[in-house]
């Protein structure tokens, strides 16, 4: 009568087991709401570095973030609302970023101006990789939803540099530019840039693509023979 006690004692064990884990996990160090968040974002993040965006899920933000699926699911309602909070927070911190690099014709020298703040944006690049990363993934995407999030941003930055070209061109070559493709040149430079200095920092290090950006920014029409004030 004895025997089905030792049968069932290893299964109770795993049992107390599974349940002291699951306690275990429940009780994740305490956080303020907006710290945890947080922490739950960056982990978003993560996730669609290491893994991509289709990976994004309530499962795979706790297990990266070391919590319980209650305590994701204490903040987020579901992986497309984590997904999209992921989202607007970058995109605004990446839209901060590049309006703070977009070059000023108030500056004189364009070509000092331009080849500076693509300098200033692989250093914002470099001093949030997780983000860029990202950003440049989604840019692949197949999903026109993140694209088209990317795009807002993208086609701001062109119209700023639009507004740089125009202001920073003498007059009387105007009529001539295109300055819409000149925006766009520049625009290539700064994206591509951003990505080989992420992919292979040892290869293309800032201080290479300065010095490229040194000799091409000046031969564009726009700035081409210019005379500094």
């Amino acid at each position: 009568m004895e025997l089905p006690n030792v049968k069932q004692a290893p299964e109770t064990e795993r049992r107390t087991a599974t349940m002291a884990e699951r306690r275990n996990r429940a009780y994740a160090p305490r956080m303020a709401p907006e710290q945890r968040r947080e922490q739950l974002l960056d982990a978003v993040l993560r996730v669609i570095v290491e893994q991509g965006v289709h990976k994004v899920s309530i499962d795979t933000v706790a297990k990266e973030a070391d919590v319980s699926r209650p305590v994701v699911y204490g903040l987020f309602d579901d992986s497309d609302q984590l997904l999209r909070a992921s989202l607007d927070r970058e995109e605004t911190a990446a839209l901060a970023q590049m309006a703070e690099v977009v070059p000023l014709a108030a500056a004189g020298d364009p070509v000092a101006a331009t080849s500076e703040s693509l300098e200033y944006f692989l250093a914002a690049v470099q001093a949030a990789p997780d983000r860029w990363r990202a950003i440049f993934l989604i840019a692949d995407a197949s999903t026109p939803t993140f694209r088209g999030r990317l795009e807002r941003g993208r086609q701001a930055f062109i119209a700023a540099l639009a507004t740089f070209v125009r202001e920073s061109c003498p007059p009387e070559r105007l009529p001539t530019l295109d300055v819409e493709l000149t925006a766009r040149t520049l625009y290539a430079l700064f994206w591509e840039a951003g990505r080989l200095v992420l992919a292979d920092p040892e290869a293309f290090p800032p201080q290479r693509i300065r010095a490229y950006a040194d000799t091409l920014i000046p031969a564009l029409p726009a700035f081409h023979d210019r005379k500094t004030p």
